[in-house]
C-alpha cells in the first residue's frame, strides 16, 4: 500500500510518525512524509534518514497574536492545501495518517475531499484542535492514552515509540562525553524547556541538595560541569542518555512519556503549565497509573521536595 504521513511542529509529533512509518515500510508499504518548514522539523527527519515533502508552514494561524503573522500563516495554509493536493494526485496514497498539529490540516482537507481514508493519532489525553476537527470530518481517531478529552469515539492504541537499544553504562557515558564518579547513581534531566527560567534554578538547586548523585542535564547549548551536575547538548539518539540514567526528570508531553514507559524507567514528570487545555497535567496523571515508579512534580514547588522525590525513588 501507499501511505502518506503528515507530522511536524515538534519532536512529540514527529518521532511517533517516524516510528510508525518505518514499521509500515518494514511490512512492505511505500511511505512518504509531509512536514512543515521549521529547521527543527527538517533536522529531526534528517537524523532518521528521511527526506519529507516540505510544506510552507511554520506555525498555526491560531498560535500567534500578531495580525501580520496570522494573515501570513493563513496564506501559507492555502498554499499548503494546494501543494498537498498536487502531491496526493502524484503519489496516489491508499491511506493518510496524521499525527496532529497544524501540519495535519491541509492533508486532512485534501484527503476528505478525495475520499481517501484518514486516521489521526492523538498523543495527548486532551485532543488538539485539528484532532477535534478531524473527528467531525469523519476521520478515524486513535490515541496514545486510554482517555482523550474532546473526542467521543476513538481507539486506544498507545503511542509509537522508538525501540530501546540498551547500552552499558560505561558505553553510554562515553558516547555522551560525560565523566561521573564510579558507582554513583545518575539522575537524567531531559527537555529544553526544563533548562530555562525559575524551573532551571529549582533543578540545579535539587542537584546541589543531592551531592550523593550525579545529574546529567540534556538541554545545554554548550557542555559544562558544575560539581555533580553535567550539562550537555540535546541528542537525537536518546538510547545513550536513557541507558545511563537511573531516574529521569522530564516534561509531560505524550510522546516523551510513551518512551519512558517503553524503557520502564522510574521518572519524575513536570507538566508544563502553559500547555493548551492543561493537557500535560492530564498526561502526567495517566502516566503515573502505568509507570513502574512515576511521580509528578509541580514547578511551583520547592527544590527540597524535588530532592526528596529523587531520594525516595533511588533509595
Amino acid at each position: 500500500m501507499k501511505v502518506l504521513i503528515a507530522s511536524g511542529g515538534t519532536g512529540g509529533h514527529i518521532f511517533p510518525a517516524i516510528v510508525f512509518g518505518k514499521d509500515r515500510q518494514q511490512k512492505g508499504d511505500i511511505v512518504s512524509w509531509l512536514c512543515g518548514s521549521r529547521k527543527l522539523e527538517r533536522d529531526i527527519y534528517s537524523s532518521a534518514g528521511i527526506e519529507p515533502v516540505i510544506l510552507p508552514l511554520a506555525g498555526s494561524p491560531m498560535g500567534t497574536r500578531s495580525a501580520t503573522k496570522i494573515f501570513a500563516r493563513i496564506a501559507d495554509m492555502f498554499k499548503s492545501i494546494s501543494l498537498t493536493a498536487k502531491y496526493i494526485k502524484t503519489f496516489k496514497p491508499d491511506e493518510v495518517y496524521l499525527f496532529g498539529g497544524y501540519i495535519s490540516f491541509a492533508p486532512l482537507i485534501v484527503a476528505r475531499v478525495k475520499n481517501i481514508p484518514v486516521t489521526l493519532h492523538e498523543q495527548n489525553t486532551v485532543a488538539g484542535r485539528v484532532a477535534r476537527f478531524a473527528a467531525r470530518m469523519g476521520a478515524r481517531i486513535i490515541t496514545g492514552w486510554p482517555v482523550c478529552e474532546g473526542i467521543k469515539s476513538f481507539t486506544y492504541t498507545g503511542t509509537p515509540a522508538r525501540e530501546p537499544l540498551r547500552m552499558t553504562r560505561d558505553d553510554a557515558l562515553k558516547t555522551l562525553g560525560v565523566n561521573v564518579r564510579e558507582g554513583v547513581k545518575i539522575v537524567g534531566v531531559a527537555g529544553g524547556s526544563l533548562g530555562s527560567g525559575p524551573l532551571s534554578e529549582i533543578l540545579t538547586r535539587a542537584a546541589r541538595l543531592c551531592p550523593e548523585y550525579e545529574f546529567v542535564f540534556l538541554s545545554a547549548k554548550e557542555r559544562h560541569d558544575e560539581s555533580n551536575a553535567h550539562f550537555i547538548p540535546p541528542q537525537w539518539d536518546m538510547n545513550p542518555f536513557y541507558s545511563a540514567c537511573d531516574v529521569l526528570v522530564c516534561r509531560s508531553g505524550g510522546s516523551t512519556l510513551a518512551e519512558v514507559l517503553k524503557w520502564r524507567m522510574p521518572a519524575i514528570t513536570i507538566p508544563w503549565p502553559g500547555a493548551m487545555d492543561n493537557h500535560q497535567a492530564k498526561n502526567a496523571e495517566e502516566f503515573v497509573k502505568l509507570a513502574v515508579n512515576g511521580r509528578i512534580f509541580c514547578e511551583t514547588d520547592s527544590p527540597e521536595n524535588l530532592a526528596g522525590m529523587i531520594r525516595e525513588i533511588l533509595r
